[in-house]
């Protein structure tokens, strides 16, 4: 098992800080979100809050997730760093897959892609792309990715995007694993296809059996059951050592833990629960280190 979390929520000024700490304590991967800006009034719902409503203020401070993970790359050795999820839905994938190949360099290959579909209506009005053909767009920028940085001269010719042969470089020496987010049918499906990987959002650990089911079930469908695949979860009742070797048992490769929450926070209120709860750097770095030495260290 390997083990994350995610940076959203906290002050850009403790980023550092906290990548120096989890590098040290064994951490594996660091989770970075992408929110290009925050509309003041949005046209539909937040899909994750029972009322739909945001838990966060719209002037909270977000780093570009190729800025914030350059800037924690130069100061770790060996922890991986994830845009979690880059809202690729809203971008151009061959401008995105410069900068992925750029960060791969500086990094040291220590970087990974989750990618979703964006939700907000006005993020898709107002940076010229259609809402409606997300999904599809999606799925090929995802191949355009792949195909990019593998190297060479490369071409596609897709409903969407199309390009004649074009060369990139740096690439990456290994090839980047793009993790798909999302819990909807179809983003399962685009998971199982197209992936390397899913990302979940949070789940009890009573519901992680079925998810991993059906998301088998799409592999096998695709002939992809025999290719390497990973699981990343935040299920915050799995708390001992043996609930995360079940974990693991199931097919669940990252867990993602929120390491300085409070252990009674209700996982029924949601993931907000636990990113809304920022104590101190140094409680905050208390806690990245005693979980690296409580749990991590006897997973090793």
């Amino acid at each position: 098992m390997r083990f994350g979390f995610h940076l959203f929520m906290v002050d850009p000024a403790e980023h550092l800080e906290i990548a120096r700490t989890a590098d040290e304590a064994g951490w594996d991967s660091l989770q970075v979100a992408d929110a290009p800006f925050f509309p003041e009034k949005v046209s539909e719902p937040y899909p994750y809050t029972p009322d739909g409503s945001r838990f966060w203020p719209l002037d909270l401070p977000v780093l570009d997730p190729w800025v914030a993970i350059t800037a924690m790359a130069v100061v770790t050795k060996r922890i991986r760093f994830i845009p979690s999820v880059l809202r690729l839905a809203i971008r151009q994938p061959l401008l995105e897959a410069k900068s992925l190949c750029s960060v791969a360099a500086v990094s040291g290959g220590r970087v990974a892609l989750g990618v979703g579909l964006a939700w907000m209506p006005e993020e898709f009005k107002w940076l010229g792309m259609d809402k409606k053909t997300r999904g599809a767009r999606q799925n090929e920028a995802i191949q355009i990715l792949k195909l990019v940085t593998r190297g060479g001269y490369v071409e596609y010719h897709g409903k969407y995007y199309d390009f004649d042969r074009l060369i990139m470089a740096p690439v990456p020496e290994k090839p980047v694993q793009i993790y798909v987010g999302g819990t909807t049918p179809p983003a399962l499906r685009r998971a199982a296809r197209y992936g390397d990987g899913w990302i979940g959002v949070m789940h009890p650990m009573a519901e992680v059996p079925a998810a991993l089911d059906e998301l088998n079930r799409m592999r096998r469908e695709f002939g992809r059951e025999k290719e390497p695949f990973d699981v990343m979860l935040h299920c915050p009742d799995a708390q001992s050592v043996d609930d995360i070797r079940r974990l693991e048992d199931l097919g669940v490769t990252d867990l993602q833990v929120t390491p300085w929450t409070m252990p009674d926070t209700p996982a029924h209120l949601g993931v907000q629960a636990f990113m809304k709860q920022q104590p101190p750097l140094s409680a905050k770095k208390d806690a990245i280190r005693r979980y690296g030495d409580e749990v991590i260290a006897k997973l090793a």
